[in-house]
């Protein structure tokens, strides 16, 4: 094995946070179509302008999103897009420093690095004291850089897999459902299809017990509950069971949160009391509820119940949700629609529980790669 070399991030890249400037009306007037302005956590909306035409990594300097890993550290910008103010930017020197160093973020605490009380932030001159260490041959780095590549690509591919099977899904749900809706169908409320189930759960009772524990860090970032001790889960908790739906409280009109909870769960799995249970009358319910209260329109109802007197932090009386009213189809129609989307739903847990196994697999190799503990042939 050859040397191992300390890089900072300066060694590593270009900074190009000053290039954030409007072009010129000329360019402007050739420029046909809108195109991504990315923020700090990805796409935040599409402009006609645009000023980056290569690919670039995008730091975030929120260290309240570093802190919280709510959304990704650093994440790879391609095509034409604009920037706001709240990302740094960075241009790597060679092609494969892409997934070594967003990876090498992605993986390290940087609360040494965030300054500020009352805004945390990580500065651009922070940012360029981290150091990365690697091997000094070109052709090591390009091997490590192969092996992280193959990982995030097909967790990349899992991702947008789900993203096709969340719109078919809905797409079925709009088409057989919503707009042929028949007049037979009967009304009621969402209470009449499913129970509000608040069963409590004291984890740090059991300090050895492993739990799994279906919280809204793990909504947002795989939707898939993390594995934890007794010990470390303080508060209350609420019972989880086999196909039911829970629905987050926490802010609704600001993030959606509604999980599908599959028939195969684990022992001991248990959610914040954040989110409502929402525990189906009749397993033929399950599906069809998921996607009545998932459809934009009766979501975005429901969510506008929300009060409180904090701004950050607003919440839904459940009573709002289960009184919402709904309607029920007829036993056919719930057959023929269950038939059709019971694969897409699963598919879609099966994707999950896979990219949950490969961050798992990259993230444990990292670390090795990054020491040279383990090495890969040139």
């Amino acid at each position: 094995m050859s040397e191992w070399k300390e890089y900072t991030l300066l060694e590593l890249c270009e900074i190009h946070d000053t290039k954030r400037k409007p072009i010129s009306s000329t360019e402007r007037e050739k420029i046909k179509g809108s195109f991504p302005y990315y923020g700090a956590s990805g796409i935040v909306g599409y402009i006609n302008d645009y000023i980056f035409s290569y690919d670039t990594i995008l730091i975030s300097e929120d260290g309240e999103n570093l802190n919280s890993r709510k959304t990704p550290i650093a994440f790879r910008a391609t095509g034409k897009y604009w920037v706001n103010n709240h990302a740094h930017v960075l241009l790597p020197k060679s092609e494969h420093y892409f997934p070594i160093i967003i990876n090498y973020l992605e993986a390290m605490d940087l609360n040494s690095y965030i300054t500020g009380a009352v805004q945390p932030k990580l500065s651009q001159e922070n940012l360029l004291k981290i150091t990365i260490t690697m091997p000094a041959v070109e052709e090591e780095q390009r091997a490590i850089a192969g092996v992280l590549s193959s990982l995030d690509d097909k967790i990349d591919l899992l991702h947008r897999q789900n993203k096709t099977l969340e719109g078919m899904a809905a797409a079925v749900f709009r088409h057989f459902l919503v707009d042929n809706r028949k007049a037979t169908w009967q009304e009621c409320t969402v209470s009449g299809l499913a129970d509000h189930e608040k069963t409590s759960i004291h984890p740090n009772r059991n300090p050895a017990t492993l739990f799994y524990h279906y919280s809204i860090p793990a909504f947002d970032e795989s939707h898939m509950p993390v594995h934890e001790l007794g010990a470390l889960i303080q508060s209350n908790k609420y019972e989880v069971m086999k196909n039911t739906i829970l629905f987050s409280k926490l802010n609704p009109h600001k993030d959606k949160r509604v999980w599908l909870i599959p028939s195969s769960i684990a022992k001991n799995s248990v959610c914040s009391t954040e989110f409502q249970v929402m525990n189906p009358k009749a397993e033929k319910y399950l599906f069809f509820l998921y996607s009545f209260i998932s459809h934009p329109g009766n979501y975005d109802e429901i969510a506008a119940g929300v009060g409180g007197t904090s701004g950050s932090h607003q919440r839904i009386d459940p009573e709002v949700i289960f009184r919402f009213m709904c309607f029920l189809p007829d036993d056919n129609t719930l057959t023929d629609y269950n038939e059709m989307v019971e694969q897409i739903f699963g598919k879609m847990h099966h994707n999950r529980k896979s990219i949950q196994t490969l961050i798992h697999h990259r993230d444990t190799l990292l670390p090795k790669l990054m020491s040279g503990e383990v090495s890969v042939k040139v």
